[in-house]
């Protein structure tokens, strides 16, 4: 997918969530979900991937925004 249709489908997902729509159109697609519960998740992916991070997994580092404590043995 373009950034373009990313960003399209993002625009679409947002405005489905606001309203209570569980069928979007976006870039020539129509596409119906089951539930919020699935269209959440398809918002999640799609930011996911306009950030460029894999759909599933861990964050790669450099998306990472979180600061973490080391503990060592002395």
């Amino acid at each position: 997918m373009t950034s373009e249709q990313i960003t399209a489908a993002i625009g679409a997902l947002e405005v489905a969530l606001a309203s209570g729509e569980l069928t979007i159109e976006y870039s020539g697609r129509r596409v119906t979900y089951r539930s919020t519960t699935e269209l959440v998740a398809a918002l999640d992916y799609f930011r996911r991937a306009q950030l460029g991070v894999p759909a599933s997994g861990p964050a790669p580092a450099s998306a990472d925004r979180g600061t973490y404590a080391a503990f060592e043995r002395d």
